[in-house]
């Protein structure tokens, strides 16, 4: 009979012990990232005679308000058909940097002393990474 006591005991020791125990699962949600890839050709550099700037302007439409006001972009130039080189990046004797704003990406090249810029001569691909945030 004394035994009976000791194995109640031990049964509710293992009984109260493994029903204590919750699984928890935790998931990291992130958000990918959004690439598009464009080429610039020769004819789709404009130049701004006010200040010798030539522009390139692509259409985004994944840059919308929210994206606009809360996600960031990085911009990347391809332009030995090799290498991305992260934006704003002095090539050959130029500036190449960028702006955006709903709807729009442009490229900008001028001096990179900041004297007059000169149009690329051949095509150029762009890399450009929408980054959200949570916010």
């Amino acid at each position: 009979m004394k035994k009976l006591p000791l194995l109640f005991l031990l049964l509710g020791i293992v009984l109260f012990t493994t029903s204590a125990c919750k699984k928890e699962y935790i998931t990291n949600e992130t958000v990918p990232n959004f690439t598009v890839v464009h080429t610039v050709v020769v004819a789709d550099w404009t130049l701004n005679q006010a200040d010798g700037t030539y522009t390139a302007v692509i259409k985004m439409p994944e840059i919308d308000n929210v994206s606009f006001d809360n996600d960031g972009v990085v911009v990347a130039a391809m332009f030995d058909n090799v290498n991305y080189e992260a934006l704003p990046q002095v090539y050959d004797g130029f500036s190449y940097t960028f702006f955006y704003s709903p709807g729009f990406l442009t490229i900008s090249v001028q001096g990179a002393n900041g004297g007059a810029g000169s149009r690329p001569t051949g095509p150029i691909k762009f890399k450009i990474v929408l980054v959200p945030s949570a916010q």
